[in-house]
């Protein structure tokens, strides 16, 4: 039988790639292409927007020019208070209500006064134990050093007994400071107070005033007392004439900007303003 030997052809290099090849060439491509983007990606970034602040935005509604300024205002009471006990205590009566009228010196909250009247009535008998005590020396001619002695505790309890009836009036009674209206009542009969918590809000509210809100420090320099004044109120849609009477000393800051209080006083009052309305003021301050 004659024997056939059978041999493998070598592959060319014309001829069809190998597995091998092909799965090397299909690498290549597509790490070639992830090179292409990210170079693509990085050549033209996309824009970010940017934002512009205007740290001058707080001023954009004054329109001021060389004779005069303008500034946001509102109508406040030429006359107003916030009444707070100095110590704690139980609330027995409230006699006042909101829209209530005033004078000055009415009682408009009560205290309970029971712990004051016991330290009043020690007090009275620190008194009567140092007078005694002198009469009993004048008995006994005592002499001049024991005596001078028995007169200075006399003194002493004397000034106890006025500091305890002091306090009583005080602290018991929570007084109107002036004629007014009651705006606000934030308390009621058996209820307790602390020391600076704010009861009662009391207005004179039978003149009122214009006040600047936002004022830039950079304007009130030009401001005066006595400088004519135009007030536009937006409740009433009028304008009224008005003057300057007070620039404050201390300033205050509004959204980061420093901001002073200018008040104006108007010629007339006129009918129909109230606690908080808002306003445009325009001050002449070259005349």
């Amino acid at each position: 039988m004659k024997k056939i030997n059978i041999t493998r052809a070598e592959r060319k290099d014309g001829g069809f790639p190998s597995r091998r090849q092909s799965a090397q060439y299909a690498i290549t491509i597509v790490v070639t292409a992830l090179l292409v983007s990210a170079c693509a990606s990085t050549s033209s970034p996309t824009p970010i927007p940017t934002i512009s602040l205007d740290n001058n935005s707080s001023n954009n509604n004054q329109s001021n020019d060389g004779n005069s300024v303008s500034a946001s205002a509102i109508i406040v009471p030429v006359n107003d208070v916030q009444l707070s006990f100095s110590a704690v205590g139980r609330v027995t009566e409230v006699n006042a209500k909101v829209g209530d009228k005033v004078s000055a010196g009415d009682v408009l909250i009560q205290l309970d006064t029971t712990i004051l009247e016991a330290k009043v009535k020690e007090a009275e008998a620190g008194v009567m134990a140092a007078d005694a005590q002198i009469r009993y020396l004048n008995r006994l001619a005592t002499d001049a050093l024991h005596y001078e002695s028995a007169q200075a505790d006399l003194a002493r309890a004397q000034a106890l007994l006025d500091s305890a009836k002091a306090t009583l009036l005080a602290q018991s009674t929570l007084t109107a400071p002036f004629d007014g209206t009651i705006v606000t009542v934030d308390i009621a009969p058996a209820e307790t107070v602390v020391p600076g918590q704010v009861v009662i809000v009391l207005g004179d509210l039978s003149r009122y005033q214009i006040e600047t809100t936002d004022l830039s420090e950079r304007d009130v320099t030009r401001v005066q007392i006595g400088q004519s004044a135009t007030v536009f109120i937006e409740a009433l849609n009028q304008e009224f004439p008005g003057e300057v009477i007070d620039v404050d000393r201390v300033s205050s800051t509004l959204g980061g900007d420093v901001v002073f209080k200018v008040t104006v006083e108007l010629n007339q009052q006129q009918q129909g303003l109230l606690w908080g309305m808002s306003a445009d003021v325009k001050i002449q301050t070259a005349e």
